[in-house]
């Protein structure tokens, strides 16, 4: 299981919902345990550290897709357990990375049509801005049930950090936004690799730079 999750016991992580209420939320917890149980399947035993005196819980780090017609095809199971969401800057590009393989940068301000979380009730709630208010507030459209809950929502520019998404095959990944006929990255990410000498590079996945190996 170590060879196959980029986490451990131990480790701080972020799990998805599919509950009725909670659809398409992302929870902050940490992983005390894995096991595979009976019916082969791969679990991880949660703490939500979000939520004091809840009891842990075991999670299928694979769930099917319950906007999926087909158990066999493509995109039909879901993967709900990642690592811990990677530190995020707003605005500028930080003098020093932080000693971490991925970091997010959001270059400008939110527009229309960024794909966002929202930090509310202690979980993230991915969706997409669709107005933009006044005194730093915005308007959110979350997606259609029964991956989201599909409303809509005022939320602080403070309570938002960019939508990434994660797979085992690509890591972290930035989402294509979509709006007014136009298509963009809400945020660009900074990858640091080790080098022969032991030393680290950097690269932007927006930019190409032989030593980064960086790709859009």
């Amino acid at each position: 299981m170590d060879l196959l999750l980029p986490y451990k016991i131990g480790d701080l992580a972020e799990s998805k919902s599919f509950l009725n209420g909670y659809r398409g939320a992302w929870f902050r917890c940490k992983v005390h345990n894995m096991r595979v149980n009976d019916s082969g399947y791969l679990e991880c035993y949660l703490e939500y550290i979000d939520y004091d005196g809840e009891d842990l819980d075991w999670v299928a780090v694979f769930q099917e897709n319950p906007a999926s017609s087909s158990q066999n095809s493509k995109g039909s199971t879901e993967v709900m357990i990642r690592p811990s969401f990677p530190q995020w800057y707003y605005g500028h590009e930080p003098d020093q990375l932080p000693v971490s393989d991925v970091t997010a940068v959001v270059d400008e301000a939110w527009k229309i049509g960024d794909m966002v979380d929202w930090l509310k009730d202690g979980c993230y709630w991915s969706g997409t801005i669709t107005k933009l208010l006044k005194k730093d507030m915005v308007k959110l459209q979350l997606p259609a049930p029964p991956i989201g809950e599909g409303r809509c929502y005022i939320a602080n520019h403070k309570d938002l950090r960019p939508t990434l998404e994660w797979s085992l095959e690509k890591g972290w990944t930035v989402p294509l936004a979509q709006a007014n006929q136009k298509s963009w990255y809400t945020a660009r990410l900074l990858r640091q690799y080790k080098s022969d000498s032991d030393k680290s590079t950097s690269g932007d996945e927006n930019g190409d730079d032989e030593k980064g190996g960086m790709q859009q």
